[in-house]
This record gives structure tokens, C-alpha cells and sequence, in this order.
């Protein structure tokens, strides 16, 4: 009953879009489980390889909005699509890699794919979405993705139980494959059959009065890449943790996350943008410290699964963009602050490693905590509310 009256206000292309995105984070989801293992046993990838393959991961991310930009006269939901088809093609490449150039070429396709998806859907999410409703539509989505990450997580150990060697990648990366297109497919045909999701993609924007996302994308990337780099490390470097608890942690997350991201955006609809996120950076300036200060790791399995709130402050970021800007300039802007994300990827990690070496995890993560304070003390200087964030009507 519940779960049809969550649906029971959605536009067909709404649901359509829903379905897209689920099975589509699905296979992202099996690929990120399954890719160290895959990359060691199989392919014999050594940690100097793994690191350029990461930077090769990483380039499409930089070109967001170049490559958002070279699809520019079609629809948003076209462009979901053919994301879909480039996530599928890229893991049907995965199955059949053998040798590290290989897996270069499918790790490329499948980062181009998933580097452009994100924030076509986000956009796509926003221009459904009515008034006052925004912050919910975009949290649920949230919650629909973190369900899929954990299904992934469950469908992977399960099949190891079952399978092994080479058969059980092929497996594992083909089925994944197989959702990614059918996803796609299902936004490619909603897009040729017309519908509220047929707008084109502005080519490039970058203005001066979206500076406030600009800066926020800017200030979120850097502790996210703190967060997303070394709490894991931390716990399993300084508490030596196994790979099984790695595993039920992250599913633990994924299932906190189902909820709290769903909750983010009924609060960015009720409080607005500004509180929302400085709530959640709150939260996530003190989980910084309790990582660098606590030694016990039931209060680090804690702070990581709160981790959860302070990564669905994307909601709010977005839903703030939406508040500033036309339609039109909202996919544009969305893969632009992606690109400004992913500079970032390939400083910070390297500035806290190096502190981690230099003087201990400690400052690595009275960095994040210095860095997620700044995001606290900006958001306080956003307006209240825009002109999507009014309640809606019941």
C-alpha cells in the first residue's frame, strides 16, 4: 500500500526513467564489486597498472561537459538511453578482456557511459518533477540507487558461492551488461515516442550567477574524495579488517542509505536548500573527526554508514541549481559541476595520501573535516528558498 501511493502521483516517464536508473545503478553496482578481484585474479593487474587504469576511469569525468555537449540536439531522455547501450557495451568488454589493454579499453567506454548518466538523469529527475517536490523526487531516486548498489553487492557473493574463475566474471559482467542496455533501451524508446522529457541538451554552460553551485560542487568533491579515498583504508589499514566485513559494512550502508536519501529530499522540500545542507555538513564535519580521533571501530562503522546523509547532500546541490536556473541550463550545468568534481579527483587524493605519509591518517582527515566545515560556513550564505523549493500541495 505504501509503495503505491509513493507512485501513485508519477508521470509514465517518471516510472519509466525510475526502472531505467535502478537497473542500470544495478549494473554499476555488480561491475564496482566485482572489478578488484576480476583485475587481480584474472587479468594480473599489478598496483601501478590499477592506478593508471583509475586515471584512465577518471578522464571522461573531466570531459562531462564536453561530452554532454557533443549531444547536444538530442532529447535528455535519448541521452539516458545511449548512456545505458555505452555502461553495456563496456562490461560485455569487460567479460571478454584478458590482457590489461583490454581492460583499459572497456574501463574507458564504461566511464564514458556512466560519467554522462549521472548527470542526465539528474537533470531529467528535476525537469519531471514538480514544483515543491523536487527535493523528494530526487531522494527517492537516491534511495532507489542505493538499493540497487546493495542488490549488487547480494547477487555477486551470492553467485561466488556457485561459480568461479573466468565462467563466473563473464557471467557476473555479461548479466550486468544485459540490465544496462535493457535500461537504456527503455529511455530510448520513451525518448523517440515522445514525451515532457523531450528537451534538448543546452551545448555549454558556465555562468556567473550559477557561481554558488559551482563553489558547492567545488567544496563537496574535495570531502567527498577524502571520505570515499581513506575511511575504508583507515579501517582496514590501522583496525586490519577483512574483505568480508568491508563487504557487510558497505551493504549496511547501501540499506541505511535506501532510507536517509529519501528523507534528504522530503527535507530540502520542507526546509529548503540552506538548512539541508548545513545540517549535512554538520554531520559530516564531525564524522571527519571521529575518524581521525576515535580508535574504536564500532563508532567508525557508525560514521561510515552516516557517511550515507552527507553524500545525499547531491540532492540538495542539485535542487539548489534548479532554484537558480531555467530548464534549459540545468543539464548543462549539472555535467559541468561533474567536470569541476573530477579536477578535484586527481588532487585531493594525492594531497591526503601524502599527509597520511608525511605526518599520519590523522591529518588526512582534519583535512576533510577543515574542508566540510567550509561547506557548512558557505551553505549558511545560500538563499533560503527558491523558486522550486515552496512546499507543494497535497
Amino acid at each position: 500500500m505504501k509503495i503505491r501511493k509513493i507512485f501513485s502521483d508519477w508521470s509514465n516517464v517518471m516510472l519509466v526513467l525510475f526502472v531505467a536508473v535502478f537497473l542500470v545503478q544495478l549494473s554499476l553496482g555488480i561491475q564496482r564489486t566485482a572489478f578488484n578481484n576480476f583485475a587481480n585474479d584474472i587479468i594480473g593487474v599489478t598496483p601501478s597498472q590499477l592506478g593508471y587504469i583509475n586515471a584512465v576511469r577518471e578522464i571522461p569525468g573531466l570531459l562531462t561537459v564536453v561530452l554532454i555537449g557533443l549531444v547536444s540536439s538530442l532529447s535528455q531522455s535519448v541521452v539516458v538511453g545511449i548512456c545505458g547501450m555505452l555502461i553495456g557495451i563496456g562490461l560485455v568488454w569487460h567479460g571478454v578482456s584478458s590482457t590489461f589493454a583490454q581492460l583499459v579499453g572497456a574501463t574507458l567506454v564504461f566511464s564514458i557511459g556512466f560519467h554522462m548518466f549521472y548527470p542526465m538523469q539528474a537533470s531529467l529527475v528535476l525537469s519531471l518533477a514538480d514544483k515543491g517536490s523536487k527535493g523528494r523526487r530526487m531522494g527517492q531516486f537516491g534511495g532507489a540507487q542505493a538499493a540497487a548498489s546493495l542488490a549488487a553487492i547480494v547477487i555477486v557473493y551470492t553467485l561466488a558461492e556457485w561459480l568461479s574463475g573466468v565462467l563466473y566474471y563473464r557471467i557476473i559482467f555479461w548479466a550486468a551488461a544485459a540490465l544496462a542496455v535493457f535500461g537504456g533501451g527503455l529511455m530510448l524508446v520513451k525518448g523517440r515516442a515522445g514525451s515532457p522529457a523531450e528537451v534538448s541538451v543546452a551545448r555549454y554552460v558556465f555562468r556567473r550567477k550559477y557561481m554558488s553551485f559551482y563553489v558547492l560542487r567545488l567544496l563537496s568533491a574535495s570531502q567527498r574524495h577524502v571520505f570515499n579515498t581513506f575511511a575504508v583504508y583507515l579501517m582496514v589499514r590501522e583496525f586490519g579488517i577483512t574483505v568480508q566485513t568491508v563487504a557487510i559494512l558497505m551493504a549496511v550502508s547501501n540499506a541505511f542509505a535506501i532510507y536517509v536519501r529519501p528523507a534528504i529530499g522530503r527535507l530540502v522540500d520542507s526546509w529548503g536548500t540552506r538548512a539541508t545542507l548545513v545540517l549535512g555538513y554538520s554531520v559530516g564535519t564531525a564524522t571527519a573527526i571521529t575518524y581521525a580521533f576515535v580508535p574504536y571501530l564500532f563508532i567508525l562503522y557508525v560514521a561510515y554508514c552516516f557517511d550515507a546523509l552527507v553524500a545525499g547532500m547531491e540532492t540538495a546541490i542539485n535542487v539548489h541549481l534548479d532554484n537558480i536556473a531555467p530548464d534549459s541550463d540545468v543539464a548543462p550545468s549539472l555535467a559541468m559541476g561533474g567536470t569541476i568534481n573530477h579536477i578535484l579527483g586527481l588532487v585531493i587524493p594525492v594531497v591526503g595520501g601524502t599527509l597520511w605519509a608525511a605526518v599520519g591518517y590523522q591529518a588526512t582527515f582534519l583535512m576533510g573535516a577543515a574542508v566540510t566545515l567550509i561547506c557548512v560556513l558557505y551553505s549558511t550564505t545560500l538563499p533560503g528558498r527558491g523558486k522550486t523549493d515552496a512546499p507543494a500541495a497535497d
